[in-house]
């Protein structure tokens, strides 16, 4: 019989990659639909007006504009506002006759 326990569950563990959580997109930048927002465990951030949650607590934007973060009642939220339009300008160099 063996004076020691064998090792074998210590040299089976393997190191798995991270899940990479955390803010994906943060306060007053532009979003996409279908782009994520949040990654997490749990509902720290809770999902508000142009987002939804997935099963995974995943937060990602339902429409276009701009992320913002606010409290309400103690709860994190997260929610996607509609972004001012920026128009190109187009400068236009008259030609010299």
């Amino acid at each position: 019989m063996a004076h020691t326990k064998s090792q074998g569950k210590t040299n089976q563990k393997s190191n798995r990659p991270g899940q990479r959580r955390g803010i994906k997109k943060f306060g007053d930048q532009k979003i996409t639909v279908g782009q994520i927002i949040v990654r997490q465990v749990g509902s720290k951030i809770h999902s508000g007006i142009g987002t939804k949650q997935g099963k995974d607590f995943t937060i990602y934007a339902m429409r276009p504009g701009i992320v913002k973060f606010f409290t309400r009642l103690g709860k994190k939220f997260v929610s996607v506002v509609k972004g001012k339009k920026v128009v190109a300008k187009k400068v236009v160099k008259k030609a010299s006759k």
